[in-house]
């Protein structure tokens, strides 16, 4: 019984060593390629070029074919990637669990599949005590910048668009999430010829991306993408190179620390750009509809959330409504206006 014991105390800290050394193995990858966050499933399906971003899933099995081998992670219940491995990854074909993985994505461009390449990977539950580990850490004070609140993730309220609720509903309105993202490319020529004419110089492959990535990070939070492109159109102009004089980037004109919060490595990479636009608006229209008591009959969640992405939410709180400044003030009625017309209502 001793002896047994003594083994199984062994073994254990043989595979928590393990466990250790794989996980300080994937953070140096992680740090390496500087990703900060898992990428939503829609920029793997965008993403054109090379890049290595990160998911998490449950290996479902393997195939090979001559010496290669891969396997299938199960990203979402109906999106499985088969993600090409090499000899030291062999391990993730021994059974069904969940990962966090750094896949390398290469795609020439949206008309091709892309391929997946594993990276590195660990564990989903190592890495989540790494997570809680890092969270129950003391951080040490820093000042909040302009747009730093950062939204909840959790997965959309299916059945209403959170921004063509309120006296807008007359407007044609989302009202199957499921059946809109299962048939995007239905919407992508109107979208894509808005942009082109919202912004003329942009290359025809870019506006098609754009159009695309709106579309599904929309359908993804569950925020009209009529909404998201009035923002983008008052906020840049579809300039994914904008830059204010504030400092702010990009297509949704992310501040730099609201960025980080966010996970945006690149700000001026479109899909990542607007990636964490779409996730910060739906934060705040989601948490003014509570604020205001999700009345079916007012803008008042909707004006909140538009101040809150232009002035931040702490000037929202300290003025205990919209900040008293012209610039707010002027943005919520661009986009309202811009939001109205690509609605097709009156203003």
């Amino acid at each position: 019984m001793g002896r047994a014991w003594l083994i199984g105390i062994g073994l254990g800290l043989m595979v928590a060593q393990a466990a250790a050394q794989e996980l300080e193995r994937y953070l140096h990858l992680r740090r390496l390629h500087k990703v900060q966050g898992l990428t939503p499933v829609g920029a793997l399906e965008l993403s054109v070029g090379k890049r290595v971003l990160e998911v998490e899933g449950v290996v479902r099995g393997s195939v090979a074919v001559e010496t290669q081998r891969s396997i299938l992670l199960e990203v979402e219940p109906t999106r499985t990637l088969v993600i090409q491995i090499s000899e030291p990854d062999r391990w993730l074909t021994n059974g069904q669990f969940r990962i966090r993985a750094l896949v390398q994505v290469v795609r020439e461009s949206a008309l091709v599949t892309p391929d997946y390449r594993l990276i590195g990977a660990v564990p989903a539950s190592v890495f989540a005590r790494y997570e809680a580990e890092e969270r129950a850490r003391p951080q040490p004070p820093s000042r909040p910048s302009a747009q730093s609140q950062t939204p909840r993730t959790s997965p959309p309220a299916r059945g209403k668009s959170l921004a063509s609720r309120g006296a807008h509903s007359q407007a044609p309105t989302i009202t199957d999430w499921q059946s809109f993202a299962a048939n995007l490319e239905l919407y992508v020529p109107y979208y894509y010829q808005a942009i082109r004419q919202f912004n003329p110089r942009l290359p025809a492959q870019q506006a098609e991306q754009i159009a695309r990535a709106i579309l599904r990070f929309s359908a993804h939070y569950g925020v009209d993408p009529r909404f998201i492109m009035a923002i983008v159109l008052v906020e840049s102009g579809f300039n994914p190179n904008a830059t204010s004089r504030k400092g702010a980037m990009g297509l949704g004109q992310l501040m730099p620390g609201t960025a980080r919060g966010l996970g945006v490595v690149d700000p001026y990479d479109p899909i990542q750009n607007l990636a964490g636009t779409v996730r910060l608006v739906r934060g705040h229209l989601e948490r003014y509809w509570q604020q205001v008591g999700g009345d079916p009959n007012t803008w008042e969640h909707v004006v909140l959330a538009l101040a809150a992405y232009n002035a931040g939410s702490g000037a929202v709180r300290k003025h205990g409504g919209v900040p008293p400044y012209k610039e707010t003030q002027n943005y919520i009625r661009k986009v309202i206006a811009v939001y109205k017309r690509l609605c097709g209502l009156k203003s």
